[in-house]
């Protein structure tokens, strides 16, 4: 893993540790504080559990999330910040309260939205739905039974009415999700939209739109970058000039749409060639450029003379029985030589390639010695 991605991870981890601890800490001292001046008002109905025997356990609850975070088990979660869990979890002590609440169990229940708050811009709204739902009827659950199993604690009546006023406050928010959810979505699909323009535009800044081969500019600006490594013997680099054999009888004879067409699959070739930082680029109609990384002549005109009997052997479904040929000129980067120097080197190889007959390799540096 590169820094810049373990830089990214430890900011995402530091987000979720931070939502975490929001939930944990703010919504559960709220929750806490506000059981407790219930307690305070003897409206906490002490029947099986006590209030610091409660509260203990919730709080046992809340450590656990957050040591789970701080070991750093949530990044195997598919939502790192545990949104849903938490929400879940708060749903759960919340609910756990409200059955020792009496007549003020409402307030308690309101602290649910806070819950809900959470989960707005990162819960779906089908997932918000039913925690709402599952929450709207554990509450009415906790109602009939304490009517049932403690009558004297309870007034039916007002506690249904809250109950119904706590459900329709529920729907509204999560409608209001909905709706945010829906937005989001919107958004997320804009967005999309928006990067693949802007990575067309880089494309089409960079890229040759017929073939998809790098454009001149950008091949001269790859070549200068690797030229200065090349010249602090990081590695050794060769460039050639590759020229389609009478291209121009090929257009003139069966028009440009098969010229374009020879173009492309010359295109689709070398690519299946090239390997590593190893490049091709078309320089403008039927001559490009080739930029072998980590090479030397020997290894270089092997690989010339593979790509060179790869294109003798195309065959074209529009023009059965038509032969492409190409001559290719290589030349070997010299250290503190100017990028001029080792193209027009280069050149003179295709030239020689093509004066010796064409559908060949020709190396400068070879022919003088």
């Amino acid at each position: 893993m590169d820094a810049a991605a373990t830089a990214q991870q430890q900011i995402r981890q530091g987000e979720a540790l931070r939502h975490v601890l929001f939930a944990t800490v703010v919504i559960g001292l709220a929750h806490t504080l506000l059981c407790f001046i219930v307690l305070q008002l003897n409206f906490y109905r002490e029947t099986g559990l006590s209030f610091p025997q409660l509260f203990t356990m919730i709080w046992a609850g809340h450590l656990a999330l957050v040591l789970f975070v701080l070991c750093g088990f949530n990044r195997r979660l598919r939502d790192p910040g545990m949104t849903l869990v938490l929400m879940s979890w708060l749903t759960l002590v919340l609910l756990a309260s409200a059955w020792y609440v009496d007549h003020v169990r409402l307030s308690v229940m309101v602290l649910f939205f806070a819950a809900l708050q959470l989960g707005v811009f990162r819960v779906n709204f089908l997932r918000m739905a039913v925690l709402g739902g599952v929450c709207v009827s554990a509450y009415l659950a906790i109602v009939l039974l304490v009517h049932h199993h403690h009558p004297a604690s309870i007034e039916l009546t007002p506690a249904l009415i809250q109950w119904g006023a706590f459900t329709a406050m529920v729907l509204a928010m999560v409608l209001v999700a909905g709706e945010i959810s829906s937005i989001r979505g919107q958004l997320a699909e804009r967005n999309q939209q928006l990067g693949g323009i802007v990575e067309r535009i880089q494309e089409m800044a960079i890229k040759d739109e017929l073939t998809g081969l790098f454009n001149r500019r950008h091949a001269m600006e790859r070549l200068g970058k690797l030229k200065e490594m090349a010249n602090r013997g990081a590695f050794g680099l060769v460039v050639g000039y590759v020229d389609l054999d009478f291209f121009k009888r090929i257009n003139d004879r069966y028009g440009h749409s098969v010229g374009d067409e020879v173009l492309r699959a010359f295109a689709a070739t070398a690519r299946e060639h090239l390997s590593g930082r190893d490049f091709c680029a078309r320089f403008g109609g039927e001559e490009f450029l080739l930029v072998l990384v980590k090479s030397d002549l020997s290894r270089s005109r092997e690989f010339a003379e593979d790509l060179r009997r790869s294109v003798e052997g195309l065959q074209f479904a529009s023009v059965p029985g038509m032969k492409v040929t190409v001559s290719v000129g290589l030349a070997e980067y010299r250290s503190g030589e100017d990028l001029d120097t080792l193209l027009a080197r280069a050149d003179e190889g295709l030239y020689a390639a093509k004066e010796g007959g064409r559908n060949r390799v020709c190396i400068m540096e070879e022919m003088n010695a």
